[in-house]
């Protein structure tokens, strides 16, 4: 397994240690991240065994996944702590040989390559400007196969559960966070924040105007936000409904009002 690294310190390598126990194997993580890759397989429609670029990798639970059922993943990530993470969990897995990792920004130049998916999961993509998502655009077109995706899992510009909690709350400001102008100054950590926008499926999708839209799901319209997950793991059953519910019971027309959206892109 490559590794390239560039000697840069980010936000996220504070906070590298700690994620996977805060939300991969959170209760509520776990429910998240499988909804994704329920959708991901339902979209890649048994393909396995091409190559994947992953932006934003995170600790490499989506390479590991993918890498899995037999997917060459180029995994990249801001964070270089990020990376030592994959690298341990696909060592760890036995799947180092299908993964290759590098220490990059979204927004890097990548080098000339050809990828059958591109991935970014969980918000990444919230932590760039309008404009760099236009760049960006401009900057995965070539890395695309012709019927490759660009599957894509965003922060929405509205959550109804973060709404109705932080007015319980009697924090309005908090409540209508997400349609602010601008970028919006989110928690990594309670020390930590870094600048986010906030999308609705209709904004992003004319922000990557050289593709079509193949499907566009809710992720976490009835499952709660990750920060709720101290109430609903004493709660077990209820997030056992509410799971079932985002399963059998959402539809593309619900994206904008989840705490994230699913969109799948294909070339135009």
């Amino acid at each position: 397994m490559e590794q390239h690294n560039r000697q840069i310190t980010t936000p996220f390598d504070a906070v590298a240690l700690d994620y996977d126990a805060v939300f991969t194997h959170s209760a509520t993580g776990r429910l998240l991240r499988e909804r994704g890759w329920t959708l991901i397989t339902k979209t890649l429609d048994g393909n396995i065994g091409l190559h994947a670029l992953e932006l934003n990798c995170g600790t490499g639970e989506d390479a590991v996944w993918l890498a899995g059922s037999g997917w060459k993943v180029f995994a990249t990530d801001i964070s270089p702590a990020m990376i030592a993470a994959t690298r341990k969990k696909a060592d760890a897995a036995g799947l180092g040989h299908n993964i290759t990792t590098a220490v990059r920004a979204i927004e890097d130049p990548l080098p000339a390559a050809s990828f059958d998916l591109i991935l970014s999961n969980f918000g990444g993509l919230n932590c760039l400007a309008p404009e760099a998502l236009r760049r960006l655009n401009d900057a995965l077109l070539p890395l695309l196969t012709a019927d490759g995706r660009f599957i894509a899992v965003v922060m929405s510009r509205f959550c109804f559960w973060e709404t109705l909690f932080f007015l319980w709350k009697r924090k309005p400001r908090e409540a209508f966070r997400r349609l602010l102008r601008g970028p919006v100054a989110a928690a990594l950590s309670p020390d930590i924040v870094v600048p986010t926008w906030y999308y609705s499926p209709a904004q992003f999708r004319q922000l990557f105007p050289g593709f079509r839209v193949q499907m566009l799901q809710p992720v976490g319209f009835w499952l709660p936000p990750s920060y709720l997950n101290a109430f609903f793991e004493k709660h077990p059953r209820f997030l056992r409904i509410l799971n079932w519910l985002e399963r059998y019971c959402t539809a593309g027309w619900l994206a904008p009002s989840g705490d994230h959206f699913y969109i799948c892109l294909t070339i135009k």
